[in-house]
């Protein structure tokens, strides 16, 4: 009997993260705020991840789609993890700077595509107001049970329950028209390991442009 009530008592604590989740899910400006905006201390690209890019065309091309990978930056850094983390592509303009992810003027330049073997437990965000489809990949499920332990700061199950963490999420990515009006692309994330934000990106992609075949 004791058995059995830990088992209930397990799965409702599993049924209430999930539940909750699924609710808190909802307000996607408050997640991808705290996601986007996370401020690392270290470089970007100083992480024991990084951001791996493949396709069959060697440029953004409509139609094509760019597998996106997070991974370890080598086997020897395999029994690294992170667990809340955003990862998004982002158009670098004329000036070859980057364009701001969550403002107003964003142009929507992909939708991200996931599959159930290799998301590692992540979820689709919609965080560009102009977005017309999930524009990036993400997990928030530290942020989830530090609130639930606010909330409920005795309850003996969440003391002993751990976020999820992953070493590797991989995705397609698929650009949009906007995404052919920019010279170059690049995949952006934040990522939390041991404790710690770390920002990565991606070496830039050029596009293929009609604008540049026209012009050709």
């Amino acid at each position: 009997m004791a058995t059995a009530g830990l088992i209930l008592t397990v799965s409702s604590l599993v049924c209430f993260i999930a539940g909750v989740a699924s609710q808190a899910a909802t307000d996607a400006s408050s997640h991808c705020s705290y996601l986007v905006n996370s401020v690392s201390r270290f470089q970007p690209n100083a992480a024991a991840f990084k951001i791996y890019t493949r396709s069959r065309s060697p440029r953004v091309t409509s139609g094509e789609p760019i597998e996106v990978t997070i991974g370890p930056f080598s086997s020897s850094l395999n029994f690294f993890n992170f667990t809340d983390f955003i990862l998004y592509a982002t158009p670098l303009n004329t000036a070859n700077l980057e364009v701001e992810f969550v403002g107003t003027g964003q142009p929507h330049v992909g939708v991200f595509q996931l599959f159930d073997k290799w998301r590692a437990g992540a979820g689709g965000l919609n965080c560009n107001p102009r977005s017309r489809a999930e524009d990036s990949v993400g997990a928030f499920e530290e942020r989830l049970l530090a609130t639930f332990k606010q909330y409920y700061p005795n309850n003996p199950m969440l003391s002993r329950y751990h976020a999820p963490a992953r070493n590797q999420v991989s995705v397609l990515w698929w650009p949009t028209k906007e995404a052919l009006l920019y010279p170059e692309i690049k995949f952006v994330a934040n990522i939390k390991s041991m404790g710690n934000w770390f920002k990565l990106q991606s070496t830039p992609w050029k596009v293929n442009r009609p604008v540049d075949q026209w012009a050709s």
